[in-house]
């Protein structure tokens, strides 16, 4: 069965076609398997659940060259993505955590105290 996308995500997959493209170039990084139609699944599963994905393809390149990789492609860039939304999601569980155990019982709030302000 096909993936469908709307308008606006494909448009999106252009667009980090062609920002993928640009900022590899101006780094000197090889850009493979950067056509919009490699973008499609990515936007297709994270549309939504990753914010500023143009951003994220930014940090993306920067993690490469930070870790020697000669070769940027859409296949690094899911992976990436995949890792954002874990992170935004654990991040999301330990703030709820948190304001959780500041307006909770007093020894909800002396356990925030005793794990947060050291």
């Amino acid at each position: 069965m096909p993936i469908e996308l709307s308008s606006a995500e494909i448009s999106l997959a252009e667009k980090l076609s062609e920002h993928a493209q640009d900022a590899c170039a101006l780094v000197d990084l090889k850009c493979q398997k950067c056509d919009p139609k490699h973008f499609y699944l990515t936007v297709h599963r994270y549309y939504g659940r990753v914010q500023g994905m143009t951003a994220e393809v930014d940090r993306c390149i920067d993690w490469c060259m930070s870790k020697g990789k000669l070769i940027f492609t859409a296949q690094r860039f899911s992976n990436w993505c995949a890792k954002k939304a874990q992170w935004d999601r654990q991040e999301q569980i330990n703030r709820s955590e948190k304001e959780k155990l500041q307006s909770g019982t007093e020894y909800q709030k002396a356990d925030y105290e005793r794990r947060f302000t050291r």
